[in-house]
C-alpha cells in the first residue's frame, strides 16, 4: 500500500513538473449559465389537532449573467451580475385529529424572479498541451440577492434569499496569440439553502447543477 502511495504521488508530481503550466496572470470576462434542481422542503403545524403540512418539491433555479474575473494561474476570483428565476410546486395538506383529509391537497406555483451580485473564488492547477491549458477546479461562491419580484410584488428582503455555493469541474484555455485565450468552465454547483428557505420549512432539501462559463482573456 505504501508503494502504491508513494508511485501514485511520484507520477502525480512528474506530471506536474512536465505539464505544469508557468505563473502568469490575466484578466477578463464573459457569460454564465447555471441551472439548479432538486429545491425543496417541509413543514408541519398543529392547531387544535388539526395537521398542515405544507411541502415544496421539484424545485428548479436559473440563472444568466455576466463576469470579470482576475486569475493568478492557480487562483480565479470572479465577479458577476446574475438574473434569473425559480420555479417550485407547494403543496398543502390538512388533516383532521383522527387523520382525515380536509378539503383535499391544494397546489400552488411559486416564481419568484432574482437579481444578484456573485463573488466566487476558484482554486486550479493547470497542465499545459500545446496551445491548451486544462484545469481541474474546486472553489466557493457566494451570491448576494437584491432584488426578488413576484407577480410584480416586490421582498422587502431579498438578502434573505443570498445563498452560498460549492463548486467543482474542469476548465480549459484556448491561446488565440500569446496574449489573447478564449475560457470554457464546466462546474457541478451544490447550493446551500437560503435563508429565506429555512424560515418557510423545518426542512430543506440541498440543491444542485451545472455551471458553464465562456470568456475571453487577456495575459499581462
Amino acid at each position: 500500500m505504501k508503494r502504491f502511495v508513494f508511485c501514485t504521488v511520484f507520477v502525480l508530481i512528474s506530471i506536474g513538473i512536465t505539464f505544469g503550466a508557468d505563473f502568469k496572470m490575466s484578466f477578463g470576462g464573459g457569460l454564465l449559465l447555471e441551472g439548479y434542481s432538486g429545491i425543496g422542503g417541509k413543514s408541519e403545524t398543529s392547531t387544535m389537532g388539526y395537521t398542515t403540512t405544507v411541502k415544496a418539491i421539484n424545485g428548479q433555479m436559473d440563472n444568466m449573467g455576466i463576469f470579470l474575473f482576475f486569475d493568478a494561474t492557480y487562483v480565479e476570483l470572479s465577479l458577476a451580475y446574475c438574473s434569473g428565476g425559480s420555479e417550485t410546486q407547494v403543496s398543502t395538506i390538512t388533516r383532521d385529529p383522527v387523520g382525515d383529509m380536509v378539503g383535499g391537497e391544494v397546489w400552488l406555483s411559486s416564481k419568484p424572479d432574482h437579481k444578484a451580485i456573485e463573488v466566487c473564488l476558484l482554486g486550479k492547477y493547470p497542465f499545459t498541451f500545446g496551445r491548451f491549458d486544462v484545469f481541474p477546479l474546486l472553489g466557493i461562491s457566494y451570491l448576494f440577492v437584491f432584488h426578488v419580484e413576484e407577480k410584480g410584488i416586490t421582498a422587502d428582503n431579498p438578502s434573505d434569499s443570498s445563498t452560498l455555493g460549492f463548486h467543482g469541474g474542469v476548465g480549459t484555455d484556448f491561446a488565440l496569440t500569446k496574449s489573447l485565450f478564449i475560457r470554457g468552465e464546466f462546474l457541478w454547483s451544490i447550493r446551500v439553502p437560503s435563508q429565506s428557505e429555512r424560515d418557510a420549512y423545518d426542512k430543506v432539501d440541498m440543491a444542485s447543477g451545472p455551471r458553464i462559463k465562456l470568456g475571453l482573456g487577456y495575459y499581462f
